[in-house]
């Protein structure tokens, strides 16, 4: 996509005026005085397009002022009166999609819902406004510290189509300026605050509303005590060259605060984010079709009592990483006094035809190593179908591991959740160069001869195949699932997938291990294809 020299024109001459008595172009945005009326006409015949062609831009009236974007060849500009992090934007309105590879392009952060804190006597508003953006549209950053954010009560409609995504970037990646170069963490990312549970609330503030812990980033808030929950919808999304540090926090792709499972997220594609592709603290919500390339730490995290359903999952590094899931379970020992208050209990979802494809270099910058999955804190999780391949045999690029972080005994913790049953594996297949790390503490008790290998291997169907090249698991694309997989050794394994619609009706029925078969014709195929070739780019 590339902007008008018109465009680019306008963005010089707002740089000048702000720094026109010799001040800092990124100044702090104030909230715009609503008294004027700033309404203008945003539909106008396309300057630099074909005759008689409309760029509509995105506009919303608020406390009697109308507020718009400004038309600039093929492309809509908005300026730090329309949205910015000092403004909270309580009026719905939409972002269409504009032609001639246009983009709507914002100067602050774009903030959807009252935020607020119901401690201090204000209350949500259950029927927040709506921010509608229609498929094809592409949504751009000019500053590190913009991001999106959904308040509670409020909601998103971004519906994109499996060859009309809507896509969320980096203005470097649309500015059509070739001595500029979209980057991990240009911008902050999207961020979703909910209304469901979370382990940092307890059963009494939850049934009174006071559910308010504070997200990451610029102060705002998520919580509450309706894991049906609805935030809205996002589907067949992008999201590019996010994760720039807020307010001291990295923040994330895609973060889900307290989601809960009346929100609808499919077909996410997230790339080049500096932290995590996706992060969930708390909440229901449940993930399809998703797709994480290249992220500077992991590609699915969660923490705080998530407790959805996840299905089809694509995490793929080859430059840079550290885990494919990252999984904390709480803060604080669930079997502890402190934790029989909370509303909610450890993270424990259920997850479905995943594929965790690595190299296990050592990331940009010597920050981290690609690996599998991590379990930690108490955390536990149902996991079939999942395939997990490492050509790395160096510490920290193992295919799992069980990290006792806060148990020293090994009387609890994940260790002891997974001798239980309560973190298993199904018909699930490694394919590493080194399956396993090493226990980090000593165990104890009744688990001093517990064996991580020996567990697995124990579970129902799964297989340690040992990496001899990704050839022997992989297809002719490199993440979908191969045919016919071959061990180190080359001959043929035989491969059993469970059957998940028995589990849940949330989940379908895929007949094979891993995210993707070689050589399926689907729309999740399609995503995938597409996914690549933007990771690619």
């Amino acid at each position: 996509m590339k902007l008008s020299g018109l465009f680019k024109v306008s963005l010089v001459a707002a740089a000048i005026s702000l720094t026109g008595c010799g001040g800092d172009i990124n100044v702090t945005p104030t909230t715009a005085d609503n008294s004027v009326d700033n309404s203008v006409d945003n539909s106008v015949t396309n300057p630099g397009g074909n005759s008689g062609e409309t760029v509509m831009c995105a506009t919303y009236t608020l406390d009697g002022a109308t507020f718009t974007g400004e038309a600039k060849g093929v492309n809509c500009l908005y300026s730090q009166a329309f949205a910015s992090n000092a403004k909270e934007i309580t009026s719905s309105f939409v972002i269409s999609a504009l032609d001639n590879d246009g983009a709507h392009v914002f100067e602050g952060a774009l903030f959807i819902g009252d935020d607020v804190d119901t401690s201090t006597g204000a209350t949500i508003d259950g029927n927040g406004p709506t921010l509608s953006i229609e498929a094809g549209a592409t949504i751009a950053f000019t500053k590190p510290e913009s991001f999106i954010r959904v308040a509670r009560g409020a909601n998103i409609e971004a519906i994109g189509e499996v060859d009309k995504p809507i896509i969320f970037t980096s203005i470097k990646e649309v500015d059509g300026d070739d001595s500029t170069t979209a980057q991990i963490g240009d911008w902050g990312g999207v961020q979703v605050n909910g209304r469901g549970h979370s382990i940092r609330c307890t059963t009494a503030a939850a049934a009174q509303d006071m559910c308010n812990h504070s997200a990451e980033g610029i102060v705002s808030y998520y919580g509450g005590n309706d894991p049906q929950d609805n935030s809205g919808i996002l589907k067949h999304i992008v999201i590019k060259y996010a994760g720039f540090g807020v307010e001291g926090d990295e923040l994330n792709g895609l973060t889900l605060n307290a989601v809960g499972s009346g929100t609808t997220i499919d077909y996410v594609h997230v790339h080049n984010g500096f932290d995590d592709g996706i992060e969930l603290f708390g909440g229901s919500v449940n993930l399809k079709h998703i797709v994480v390339t290249d992220t500077g730490d992991d590609g699915i995290d969660w923490d705080e009592g998530w407790k959805g359903f996840g299905q089809f999952i694509l995490v793929r590094s080859n430059e840079y990483g550290n885990h494919g899931f990252e999984t904390d379970g709480a803060k604080v020992d669930p079997l502890s006094a402190d934790a029989q208050d909370l509303v909610t209990t450890v993270s424990n979802p259920t997850i479905a035809n995943a594929t965790v494809v690595t190299t296990g270099d050592q990331g940009a910058d010597g920050r981290r190593t690609g690996a599998g999955m991590e379990m930690k804190e108490w955390g536990k999780a149902q996991l079939a179908n999942m395939l997990f391949v490492n050509s790395s045999s160096v510490d920290g690029a193992g295919c799992f591991d069980l990290y006792n972080e806060k148990d020293k005994s090994g009387d609890a913790g994940v260790h002891a959740n997974a001798n239980k049953g309560d973190i298993a594996f199904m018909s699930s297949i490694f394919a590493c160069g080194k399956n396993f790390e090493n226990v980090n503490t000593p165990l104890t008790g009744s688990l001093a001869s517990f064996d991580v290998s020996t567990w697995f291997t124990g579970g129902d169907n799964n297989q340690l195949i040992g990496f001899a090249d990704f050839a022997n698991v992989l297809g002719a694309d490199g993440v979908s699932t191969a045919a016919t997989i071959t061990d180190s050794q080359g001959t043929a394994v035989a491969t059993t997938a469970k059957d998940m619609s028995e589990v849940n009706a949330f989940f379908t029925n895929a007949g094979y291990i891993g995210a993707l078969k070689e050589g399926e014709s689907s729309e999740w195929a399609s995503f995938v294809a597409a996914s690549l070739q933007r990771a690619s780019n």
